[in-house]
């Protein structure tokens, strides 16, 4: 592929930008609110003191600062940055901020302190990852209809920084800080798991039949399965490979008897733009991907596969779901890119997966579609496609597939084993 057609490529795997559609939802902290009045009648040498006692009792639990609110099935979610040489600290969380607007979600320093607070009320079983964003000047907000270009995001980059008194942090794959993890008491759960222990690994290298990358196939096989035990093609394997919560929680649905043993099979995703090129493809490409992932597999062929992704890696298992009805028995697509391909400015977000779904010559194989309900635009196409897949009796639904959270691993890694799970149970 030349270096023009590339390019054309990666532009139709540009996602529709679109402002949050609702208000900030702010709030006023009750907590914040006692530290204020006692720093207005505090001298200036009693200050530090005074944020000391706040940080060690108030956020003794860890951060974000959640409290009650009088607002039935809600919390009052207070974010907290602690840092004098940050005279700017910006809130980015996952589809609460909106990186066209970030002067919304700017942090207030309270008076004299070293301390900046953000408070929001949100659903009780709202999830999400977050970072702060402490820039030397403000961030500029972007013109209507012109997004942040790369370059810009890039410079935003080097100012990310982890909170460090979150409950949970989790693997960044894009940048090295981690992400913060604030998940309110409803948010989804975390799955039952237990160590995996026993499954034969095995690494391979595969080149990708689009960008013509040399990626890694990480292969994991439950002692107890054979060459035909089902297969788990999991897409942006890297992903999975750092994060055991995947292989642990199918390991204690193999042992409950849940689901049979199985091939766990994580396909990595390739260098800068590779992942757009491979998983937004063409029927034959997908073919080829899948011929090439097989041949890794020696005798398990025959075996049913199941596909699973996240954003444009669900798209590529919704595709295939379309495309393979043979060796695909299945998919589960979290969040999937069903705007593919952004090259119709008037008609951005249903895609091509809806073409293909129609004019399908027989049966879709079974699919779980999981959602954020905060994916803005994404969020109703992804809904009429779950429709879609009803009403011909298609889709396979769990607990686990609305939840409520914005385009993000947090939520992705707690939901996808319960899809997995629901597809692999077809074949006990």
């Amino acid at each position: 592929m030349d270096e023009q057609a590339r390019r054309a490529r990666l532009m139709r795997t540009i996602p529709p930008h679109s402002f949050r559609p609702w208000p900030l939802p702010r709030a006023v902290s009750p907590a914040v609110q006692r530290l204020e009045a006692a720093l207005a009648a505090a001298s200036a040498d009693q200050v530090p003191a005074l944020v000391d006692r706040f940080v060690a009792t108030e956020l003794a639990d860890g951060t974000p600062l959640i409290e009650q609110s009088p607002k039935p099935g809600h919390s009052i979610v207070t974010f907290c940055y602690r840092g004098a040489g940050a005279k700017l600290v910006y809130l980015a969380a996952n589809r609460l901020t909106d990186h066209l607007d970030p002067a919304d979600t700017l942090m207030r320093r309270l008076d004299r302190t070293d301390l900046a607070v953000l408070s929001v009320e949100m659903p009780n079983d709202w999830i999400a990852g977050y970072q702060f964003i402490t820039p030397p000047a403000p961030l500029p907000s972007a013109a209507l209809h012109e997004p942040f270009t790369a370059r810009q995001l890039q410079s935003i980059s080097k100012f990310i920084r982890t909170d460090p008194l979150a409950r949970e942090h989790l693997p960044n794959k894009l940048h090295p800080e981690q992400h913060s993890v604030v998940a309110l008491p409803d948010a989804i759960a975390l799955p039952a798991s237990s160590r995996a222990e026993g499954w034969q690994r095995s690494d391979h290298q595969i080149t990708t039949p689009v960008s013509g990358s040399d990626v890694p196939v990480t292969v994991f096989r439950h002692p107890q399965a054979g060459a035909d035990a089902p297969v788990v093609l999991v897409l942006d394997g890297e992903v999975w490979l750092q994060d055991d919560l995947l292989i642990n929680s199918l390991h204690q649905a193999i042992g409950t008897g849940r689901i049979p043993p199985i091939q766990l099979v994580l396909l990595h995703a390739g260098g800068a733009g590779a992942r757009q090129l491979d998983y937004a493809c063409e029927l034959d490409e997908s073919e080829l991907l899948l011929e090439k992932v097989a041949d890794v597999l020696e005798g398990s062929v025959s075996a049913p596969w199941i596909t699973a992704g996240s954003s444009l890696g669900g798209l590529f298992a919704m595709l295939s779901a379309v495309r393979h009805r043979g060796p695909i028995a299945g998919a589960v697509a979290q969040s999937p890119s069903l705007w593919w391909p952004s090259d119709a400015p008037m008609n951005p977000v249903v895609g091509r997966w809806f073409t293909e779904f129609a004019d399908a010559a027989g049966a879709s194989s079974p699919v779980v579609v999981q959602l954020g309900l905060l994916e803005n635009t994404l969020a109703t196409t992804v809904l009429e496609a779950r429709e879609a897949l009803r009403s011909r009796g298609e889709l396979i639904e769990t607990p686990a597939d609305l939840v409520r959270g914005g385009h993000d691993i947090v939520w992705w890694r707690r939901a996808l084993p319960a899809g997995l799970i629901a597809q692999l149970s077809r074949f006990n």
